[in-house]
């Protein structure tokens, strides 16, 4: 790091010494295979399971989709920002349909209806939300509960 971008506000890795940190937040690594726990079968979606993090300000989810299976289509408060990790699926987005593959990007303002279908091959995809997706707070609540650790 030069010693121009170091402590200036013009700088891209701007630091701030006297910057409050929030007590409550958790700083923390994690394995997505060991520690986070898996959100499947998505009752309303066999071959969909999703590996949500929560943030403060944002969820992340790791979504795995099996060969021809489905994300019915549906809307949300949040928004969302998507990528494909591996793999490939046909993705709606407010009504129109698009194959994205790896390294791909798609950007779902609130309540912009959207929906995805895997073909012959599985899918890793990444999604973002924010602020945190509501929903996959009661999911993870639900998961835990049956799991026998809430």
């Amino acid at each position: 790091m030069s010693d121009e971008s170091a402590g200036t506000e013009s700088g891209y890795f701007f630091t701030d010494p006297d910057a409050p940190i929030d007590p409550s937040a958790e700083p923390r690594y994690l394995s997505v295979e060991r520690d986070v726990l898996a959100l499947h079968p998505i009752k309303e979606s066999p071959g969909l399971t999703l590996r949500p993090v929560f943030g403060q300000n944002l969820t992340m989810s790791f979504v795995y989709m099996q060969p021809h299976s489905v994300a019915p289509m549906h809307q949300h408060a949040e928004e969302q920002v998507g990528t494909i990790i591996e793999g490939s699926y046909e993705f709606e987005l407010n009504g129109e349909k698009r194959v994205v593959r790896k390294g791909d990007v798609y950007v779902v303002p609130p309540w912009v209806p959207h929906g995805a279908v895997t073909h012959d091959e599985p899918v890793i995809a990444l999604d973002v939300f924010s602020p945190p997706r509501a929903g996959f707070a009661e999911l993870m609540d639900e998961a835990l509960r049956e799991a026998g650790r809430l």
